[in-house]
């Protein structure tokens, strides 16, 4: 198929290049030698008469043209691809596909394992990669990059569609030969003490950091910041430091350490997880079918435990 001149085939190494922007990366993700997707890119640019990469140093950076086509590119061949794939019927035991999630490594370890074992039984030719969440969690959904991003209902984007799968609640992780607190936690206590928190993003936010400032007019003293949850408690044990966290996450933290599980000593809200996919997947077979299922699995997740696990 050609449109003016350009070899449809040339849109996909175009994408791949705005995306990886690097040549030999390009060309191993598409299978070519590194000389075909040289041509491939001088044919780009004599097309659009734009250089579309420059090498600066030791990395290529996008012209402003380049930067206008990414998005529309990506979305033609979302298109493309939801066109060729769309059969009258699907088959999940025989399809063969890979899928890509960016989540926290929350939601990798507390609501997706359920998700890969359902697969393994109902479509074990479907495989599943996870990714870490991206300070834009719109960005790689939009540029194609990921089929689904699980993610706070608050930060879905209002340009893609989204259904909530489940609420969780926050909890108090202590070591549990931590001697400062009593029977029960409270507000003075919790605010004195110091504390480990997992900070996310460009702007390195805990979110909870933001809710007690807000209604409390208070911070809390944080001495420890980690780049995940999961680094969380390792450094609670043997020391004095509390842990603000989600509920089933605390949960897997007692199963495996000694770790004590506290009520806050205030009511924060629940929060909602989303779901988000591509608009133009929302009719796609595969998509259409593990979305279902994924949902499935969310509203039998359902809320997060009572404490007493």
């Amino acid at each position: 198929m050609h449109l003016r001149g350009l070899d449809l085939n040339l849109l996909v190494a175009l994408d791949v290049l705005l995306k990886v922007r690097n040549v030999t990366r390009a060309s191993e993700r598409l299978h070519l030698s590194q000389s075909g997707m040289s041509t491939a890119l001088g044919r780009l640019r004599e097309y659009f008469g734009d250089q579309l990469l420059v090498p600066i140093g030791r990395k290529m950076i996008l012209t402003p043209l380049a930067e206008s086509l990414a998005v529309p590119v990506s979305n033609i061949l979302i298109q493309v691809q939801s066109v060729i794939d769309h059969t009258p019927t699907f088959n999940a035991a025989e399809s063969e596909r890979s899928i890509t999630i960016m989540c926290s490594d929350y939601v990798a370890s507390t609501f997706l394992p359920k998700l890969s074992k359902r697969l393994q039984t109902e479509a074990p030719k479907i495989s599943i990669d996870l990714i870490s969440q991206e300070a834009y969690l719109d960005g790689p959904l939009t540029r194609g990059e990921v089929d689904f991003v699980i993610l706070l209902q608050q930060f879905a984007s209002p340009d893609h569609p989204s259904e909530t799968l489940f609420s969780e609640n926050h909890v108090c992780i202590a070591w549990d030969q931590n001697d400062t607190i009593g029977d029960a936690l409270t507000f003075e206590k919790y605010m004195s003490a110091t504390h480990v928190v997992a900070r996310f993003g460009e702007n390195r936010t805990a979110s909870i950091d933001s809710w007690v400032a807000d209604s409390f007019d208070q911070k809390r003293i944080v001495d420890v910041s980690v780049m995940n949850f999961l680094a969380i408690p390792y450094h609670v044990v043997g020391t004095d430091r509390l842990a603000t966290v989600h509920a089933r996450l605390a949960e897997i933290y007692a199963r495996a350490l000694p770790i004590r599980v506290l009520p806050l000593p205030f009511e924060v809200p629940p929060i909602a997880v989303a779901l988000q996919w591509h608009k133009y997947n929302d009719g796609h077979p595969t998509m259409t079918w593990l979305r279902s299922l994924i949902l499935e699995i969310g509203k039998e997740f359902g809320a997060s435990p009572a404490l007493g696990f």
